[in-house]
């Protein structure tokens, strides 16, 4: 028997029409197959059509009091005295819940919008049930969602679409954009690339950019055993969705950010229809130590974040259009920063931080109480947690997903589900 790795980097493809497409779509059987036994964790789970989710993450920990500034504090400005955002440049809360406490970032002009328009819930204390200031470990735990336990071996994420699994599901249903498969999705099976063109549906190819609907002739159907006849339609039928995508790069005046490059790819399979249903995005480097810079000066390091982040979220929901209304969008990091700048110009590994519900089914304004910044209201200098972030989630996955409680304790383990602990982001 040939080793694995003995197989050809590049192979032609009427190589791969039976032997590697057979034993492919056995794999996906199989773990269809296993996805499929887990659906009676979620009792009578009926699917919303057409609804999604979409999850941005701001790795490294994002200063969230510089993205939403707490103006209506009055230690906000002693706390920061190189780095508070200005009353008189930063932009205001309006729309129907106007908040005078808080204010936007001056480069979150897309942001504010959306707010205004009453498609942004701003959760400014949010956080990890146990505090840590390692990125390591915020983020493991974030990911997973399972607070002691031990052996993390599968990520809320995971754990949500593996109980909604259905053998039926289009490949296409979850797409991770980023360097690898997030830990949040250990457990599941979604299509990861680094790139829309380098979306491939077997692994051994061929991407995205190397199919088209001629080559698709080769994929011959391998027979109807009945493991893989209810997959070799999906999986035919997302090749060729893949096929007919042509653009697979951003159009001139897309954001040149890593959040931009990570959604445009999501934008793209939205746009066209494609059956998409939970996707994660990456938005990295937002460590600031050092050289924050003023938030008014337009080339400081924070207001390029700032600047970067919000064009890339602006063509995000530019490009879906009407599709917006039935995407929703949550935006979260591992932790925040401390509350007062250091003696390098920047913001030192903190606690709570600020979440982003954005979207469809949103319920506009400033969720969860707000612990204040006075001495005595901080924790070892951090701005206090009020927020479990994993009840935001449940909220989305209830609300916008469908989620019954059965569903949401086997995604979401030993948190309370209960709605009365949710923070009113969305309906």
């Amino acid at each position: 028997m040939q080793p694995m790795d003995s197989t050809p980097a590049t192979l032609d493809p009427h190589q791969l029409s039976r032997r590697g497409f057979l034993a492919t779509s056995a794999v996906i059987a199989g773990s269809a197959a296993v996805l499929s036994g887990n659906r009676a964790v979620a009792g009578a789970y009926v699917r919303p059509q057409g609804r999604r989710l979409v999850v941005l993450y701001l790795r490294g920990g994002a200063d969230g009091m510089s993205l939403v500034a707490p103006l209506g504090d009055p230690n906000y400005a002693a706390l920061r005295p190189t780095t508070a955002i200005s009353s008189n440049t930063a932009l205001p809360l309006l729309g129907s819940m106007p908040d005078t406490r808080f204010a936007f970032h001056p480069r979150a002009t897309r942001l504010s919008s959306l707010y205004n328009a009453g498609k942004v819930a701003i959760i400014p204390a949010a956080g990890l049930p146990e505090r840590t200031r390692s990125h390591f470990d915020a983020q493991a735990n974030m990911e997973s969602a399972l607070f002691g336990s031990v052996g993390q071996t599968t990520g809320w994420a995971g754990r949500w679409l593996s109980g909604t699994a259905a053998v039926t599901d289009s490949p296409l249903r979850a797409v991770t954009i980023g360097d690898g498969t997030p830990a949040s999705f250990r457990g599941s099976h979604p299509m990861s690339a680094t790139s829309l063109a380098s979306l491939a549906i077997l692994p051994w190819g061929p991407s995205l950019d190397q199919v088209s609907p001629n080559a698709l002739d080769s994929f011959n159907r391998p027979g109807t055993h009945p493991l893989l006849s209810s997959v070799i339609d999906p999986t035919l039928e997302t090749l060729t969705s893949l096929s007919a995508l042509g653009e697979t790069v951003p159009p001139a005046g897309w954001p040149d950010s890593r959040a931009g490059d990570s959604l445009w790819p999501i934008a793209r399979l939205i746009e066209l229809g494609l059956p998409l249903e939970f996707a994660h995005a990456e938005g990295g480097h937002w460590d600031t130590h050092e050289g924050m810079g003023a938030a008014d000066a337009p080339k400081g390091d924070m207001a390029t974040k700032v600047a970067g982040l919000d064009a890339a979220i602006g063509a995000f929901f530019d490009r879906i259009g009407p599709e917006a209304d039935h995407t929703t969008m949550v935006v979260m990091t591992e932790f925040g920063r401390r509350a007062s700048e250091n003696s390098s110009g920047g913001t030192d590994h903190g606690t709570a931080m600020t979440m982003l519900v954005i979207g469809g089914g949103v319920q506009a304004g400033v969720k969860g109480a707000w612990p204040g910044l006075a001495a005595a209201d901080l924790e070892d200098g951090d701005l206090r947690t009020t927020v479990d972030y994993r009840q935001v989630l449940a909220e989305i996955l209830s609300r916008r997903l469908g989620a019954d409680s059965t569903l949401l304790a086997a995604t979401l383990p030993g948190l309370r589900t209960s709605p009365t602990d949710w923070v009113g982001a969305c309906w």
